[in-house]
């Protein structure tokens, strides 16, 4: 098994998904996917331009980050160059798993 930073996912048992920020030989940093993509935009016009134009009405800023991992899953699924997701416990068999907390004050991708 031979995890992608930044490309593969992880699922946990309760259908959470995880993006892996760093891997070295035998360890993974993991964050929760909405968050990555949460963390790596910018809170500016064009993302607000991108917001209103993919969504008719009003939507939580959480809604557009969590469509957009439903959108890699999607993708992930549908193309065999777009990432593996793999089961979270299968990983755990051969990496240590470092999770990044949601709340971190250094929280840094």
């Amino acid at each position: 098994m031979e995890i992608v930073p930044k490309k593969d996912l992880l699922k946990d048992r309760y259908g959470n998904y995880y993006m892996v920020s760093y891997a070295s030989k035998k360890s993974l940093t993991i964050v929760n996917a909405a968050m990555y993509h949460a963390f790596n935009q910018i809170l500016d016009e064009e993302l607000v331009k991108k917001v209103k134009a993919k969504y008719p009405n009003d939507v939580a800023c959480g809604k557009y980050f969590a469509d957009l991992v439903h959108e890699q899953i999607e993708q992930m699924n549908n193309s065999n160059e777009s990432g593996t997701i793999y089961d979270i416990e299968d990983v755990k068999k051969e990496y240590d798993l470092h999770m990044k907390p949601l709340y971190d004050d250094s929280f840094h991708l």
